[in-house]
């Protein structure tokens, strides 16, 4: 039997791993193939953010400072401070993997971690969090913190290791239309990082030995190394066959004519791995000829040539198995969240299992989108049973209940028929997922259904709120539209977060300025959380660069025999300082993510004067009222039965709306949703709640848990004072007892 090895190169985000390997070692063994998986990603930069390694990122730092003048401030920083990241490296990277939160008030008093330059600025930022989070925001605090930490360490490595190494990809500006630079690079002596790279690679070769090593690249980023990995298998296994595929792949090398990178891997395959992967381990095993090969480049000839098989369908989803993450180290995998707003937090402040409900979009219409790419046009749900068996199955091999459904983009079907079946299987999963702020979302009935179903949050591509360029986009929504699914969202408590963009062909400054009043306006209104602006790019598979005429535009599409770039430049008669923009933009969603500036004329924003806005300023609200939805609809969280915490209660303690309170037994469970950290009170700390509830004083309670528990009331009353004390400090109950216990 053919056994496969799939591996994930560096260098990716490290806060989870890449679901690529997950679902392909799923799919083969539901196939009866043996076959293993390795994320090479955070196994190198764990070793490289480690006190083990440490001296070596020293001497290379002492060999750098030799042979400059000019000393780069970070690395002098690192070589003074030494002693303190030597101590606190370690600590760091397990307070971020979770290992160790109490860390948390030693990093946010900012006493702990050395501050490089790299710190400078910082506290603006600090000061944006305390005032979105106030207290609450501690770890969240130290995550930034640290972070920044661990950039700064990240910039030591590129400035004195490898200036081809960067947060979070390597080798990056080496990949183009020209193989050269990075045949050149491979052809070099391995440099530090490298062989630490290579030293983690060897022994897991020659413990597997696989018949078949896969190679997933899902971004530019990882190609140099995806090949650095592919030339040490042919040195230790030359017998093993080399696959290259992924994301990098199904965009850029759609037109290879590079016979060269074949001295390193055999095949590249395009788009879904599933079914070419069928074919090329039957071809392997003697029972397909090599034109039975599907979707893959090979060598021929010293040429390079193409199969397809056009007769052959993929592989629906209901039939790929189920993917596997268990046997990946995930207790390595750390939180990277370097901005502090609400999405920052969702994606990167914890690790997220990805799971599609979906391959592909099911609108796939949007102009600027790659509608003609196999992983957007073809759409192929899978059944919402074998969804939740997926979910289960994740959850029961990892611990973790948290799902990040990676779609392109959710259809409301589905997400209606996930959330229905959720609540009546009572799953207990929390999840987020990318969807179209389309007409559907406007019903409070499906985003309720979907906030009890555990959607704690949501993205969308709002990408402008101009209706004649949403029209242009062919996005088929308006801001009307938008306006109330963001409405009924925000309504059912969800974190809504929108995804804009700026300078679209023939988009006038007038217009973008209009565009960021109408988000101001959404923000003012509650009803998204946060939002960020990207500059348009073209990308070569979008309607818009094979339809440029329509837009306006000139496209000139440059050519290459390797990787072709996906996008391409362009020019646009309409003018438009897109720098400029982009400066006020970005500074304008910086304040309004953290609920600041909202009051501002938008103009305030920019660098350059602009006319006044062409909106009115009540025009969101006029669109979407908030009383058509339920002006101050929330999400309602459980209590305990019996009490009603609507109103206060008499000896003066409430409970914060962002607290839901629930029973597992005897024990109760709070659960901030804020951070979504889950308080449990056991024994006399619940009973000691529920009698709260029940609204009575401090002395009631005493004297109640004396009785019950037989213990000296005294000793009691300084419990429960202290208990109260500690439910305050946490946030977890607010305002202030009108007496003092007896004692």
């Amino acid at each position: 039997m053919i056994s496969v090895l799939l591996a994930t190169p560096p260098l990716m985000v490290p806060n989870g791993p890449y679901p690529a390997t997950a679902y392909l070692t799923g799919f083969l063994r539901s196939r009866g193939v043996a076959a293993h998986q390795v994320d090479l990603s955070i196994l190198l930069i764990t070793r490289l953010l480690s006190r083990a390694f440490l001296p070596r990122l020293r001497r290379a730092a002492e060999g750098y400072v030799a042979t400059q003048k000019a000393v780069d401030p970070t690395v002098a920083f690192f070589l003074e401070a030494y002693a303190d990241y030597e101590r606190a490296i370690d600590p760091v990277v397990a307070f971020l993997q979770g290992k160790d939160p109490g860390l948390a008030h030693r990093i946010g008093a900012r006493t702990f971690c050395p501050e490089g330059p790299g710190f400078s600025g910082l506290q603006v930022q600090a000061d944006l969090l305390a005032h979105a989070y106030g207290d609450l925001a501690l770890q969240d605090r130290a995550r930034l913190l640290a972070a920044r930490f661990l950039v700064d360490l990240v910039k030591v490595i590129t400035i004195t290791i490898d200036r081809d190494f960067a947060p979070w990809k390597y080798g990056r500006a080496l990949v183009g239309p020209d193989f050269g630079p990075l045949a050149a690079k491979l052809a070099g002596e391995p440099s530090l990082i490298d062989q630490e790279l290579l030293d983690l690679w060897t022994p897991i070769l020659k413990t597997h030995r696989p018949d078949l090593v896969c190679l997933t690249v899902p971004f530019m980023g990882n190609c140099y190394g995806a090949l650095r990995l592919a030339k040490r298998v042919r040195e230790v296994l030359p017998r093993a066959r080399i696959a290259l595929g992924g994301g990098f792949a199904g965009n850029h090398l759609r037109n290879l004519k590079e016979p060269a990178i074949f001295a390193f891997v055999d095949y590249i395959v395009l788009d879904a791995g599933e079914r070419p992967l069928e074919c090329l381990l039957e071809h392997l095993a003697g029972r397909l000829p090599r034109s039975g090969l599907h979707r893959t480049w090979v060598r021929e000839n010293g040429q390079v040539a193409y199969k397809v098989r056009e007769d052959l369908p993929d592989i629906s989803q209901a039939l790929t198995g189920h993917p596997t993450y268990g046997d990946l180290p995930l207790d390595r995998y750390f939180s990277m969240m370097q901005v502090p707003n609400a999405v920052g937090r969702l994606q990167m402040g914890m690790r997220w299992h990805k799971l599609s409900l979906a391959h592909g979009c099911y609108w796939r219409q949007c102009a600027f989108c790659e509608t003609s790419l196999d992983y957007v046009c073809r759409y192929d749900p899978a059944p919402v049973e074998l969804t939740l068996e997926r979910m289960e199955r994740i959850a029961a091999e990892t611990g973790c209940t948290g799902f990040h459904f990676v779609d392109e983009v959710a259809a409301p079907k589905l997400l209606r028929e996930l959330s229905q079946a959720l609540i009546e299987r009572g799953a207990s999963f929390s999840w987020f997922t990318n969807i179209r702020f389309e007409r559907a979302f406007a019903d409070p009935a499906l985003t309720d259904l979907m906030a009890r179903a555990g959607c704690i949050g949501i993205a969308g591509g709002l990408e402008t709120a101009s209706d004649r360029l949403l029209a242009l986009m062919d996005k088929g929504i308006t801001v009307a539209q938008a306006a109330r699914a963001c409405r009924a969202l925000a309504g059912s408590g969800i974190s809504v977060h929108a995804y804009l963009m700026y300078g679209f062909p023939t988009e006038t400054e007038q217009e973008t300025l209009d565009n960021l009043e109408r988000v101001r306006q959404l923000f003012a209104l509650g009803y998204i959380r946060s939002a960020n602006w990207s500059p348009f790019s073209l990308t070569i598979h979008s309607p818009v660069a094979r339809n440029p005429e329509r837009y306006g535009i000139r496209v000139r599409i440059p050519a290459g025999d390797f990787a072709c770039p996906v996008v391409a430049p362009y020019e646009d008669p309409t003018p438009y300082d897109q720098e400029r923009l982009g400066v006020g933009l970005k500074r304008a969603s910086y304040h309004f993510n953290r609920g600041l500036g909202l009051d501002r004329d938008v103009r305030a924003w920019f660098p350059k004067p602009l006319d006044p806005p062409a909106v009115p300023p009540d025009l969101i609200r006029s669109l979407a009222p908030p009383d058509a939805g339920g002006e101050g609809r929330r999400r309602q969280p459980w209590r305990p039965a019996g009490a009603d915490w609507a109103d206060r209660p008499r000896h003066g303690f409430r409970v914060p709306d962002w607290i839901a309170v629930r029973t597992e037994g005897e024990d109760l469970i709070l659960l901030d949703f804020s951070d979504d950290t889950p308080y449990r009170l056991e024994g006399i700390g619940a009973e000691c709640w529920r009698l709260l509830a029940a609204g009575l004083s401090v002395t009631e309670i005493a004297e109640r848990l004396a009785t019950t528990y037989d213990a000296p009331r005294e000793r009691v009353s300084a419990d429960v004072s202290a208990l109260i004390a500690d439910l305050r400090e946490s946030g977890l109950l607010c305002g202030k007892t009108t007496e003092k216990p007896s004692v």
